[in-house]
């Protein structure tokens, strides 16, 4: 079967003209949003800080802790976003939701200061090959140790976010080649809530994890005879680590 075409993408940032001063903008502004100023504010933000420790909060919640003061109804927004970062029409109505119980003449009073307006951007996306195409599951997962994070990105949040229609998928090819579990981990990964670094350990870790448990079980099927042989072997490398670390720690 051929191999996965890996790509990369640009993101050309353009301001859209919306503008919130007060909560009530910003229900209204994200009430008339495109899906891509969604996906800017509420889901490219792990792409902008793709090494972090702990993702900070998206734009919205940002903007509303930092700016409006109102820590409450900030990290409402950022567990709602948070819980519907997987699709846009669930976040944007998850985000509504949290905006709307609060009664409209509080949301007027709650208000930014001065030039502290909350200001809507969109993108544009420009796909860029990446020159890989792994034609195994096993190099595509050492190709994903390496990966820019512009590339994972792309397919692992940003292509089933705006392109949920898409055929040619990465999940759906590692699926094709029988590795079901290691599909469902992709498809979980906007899901986990972690930066893209975090994810991508994630991920190799589980690898890792499953291609063990199928080595073990290979080998209790395996005949008595190549298991002893396996066995001698390994207690081999075992004694020659030893006697390499022996001879370091005798070494003037």
């Amino acid at each position: 079967m051929a191999g996965f075409e890996l790509v990369s993408v640009v993101h050309l940032v353009r301001p859209t003209g919306a503008r919130a001063r007060n909560l009530e903008g910003l229900r209204a502004g994200i009430a008339a949003a495109a899906p891509d100023c969604l996906f800017y504010h509420a889901c490219q933000y792990v792409l902008r800080f793709h090494d972090a420790d702990e993702l900070p909060p998206n734009d919205f919640a940002a903007w509303v802790e930092g700016v409006v003061q109102d820590r409450e109804t900030a990290e409402r927004l950022a567990f709602a976003a948070a819980q519907e970062s997987h699709h846009l029409a669930g976040l944007r109505r998850a985000l509504l939701a949290v905006l709307e119980a609060i009664p409209e003449n509080t949301r007027l009073t709650r208000d930014a200061p001065e030039e502290g307006e909350f200001r809507f951007h969109g993108v544009d996306s420009v796909v860029v090959p990446a020159g890989l195409a792994p034609g195994t599951v096993d190099e595509l997962v050492e190709h994903l140790r390496g990966a820019e994070p512009a590339s994972l990105f792309y397919h692992l949040y940003e292509r089933p976010l705006l392109h949920p229609e898409a055929e040619d998928t990465l999940e759906g090819w590692v699926e094709q080649q029988g590795e079901r579990a290691l599909a469902q981990w992709l498809r979980d990964c906007p899901r986990w809530g972690l930066s893209l670094e975090d994810a991508r350990r994630r991920l190799v870790r589980r690898w890792n994890r499953s291609q063990l448990r199928r080595r073990l079980a290979a080998r209790a099927q395996a005949p008595e005879s190549e298991r002893r042989r396996a066995g001698k072997q390994a207690v081999s490398r075992l004694m020659d680590r030893w006697r390499a670390a022996g001879e370091g720690e005798s070494a003037p």
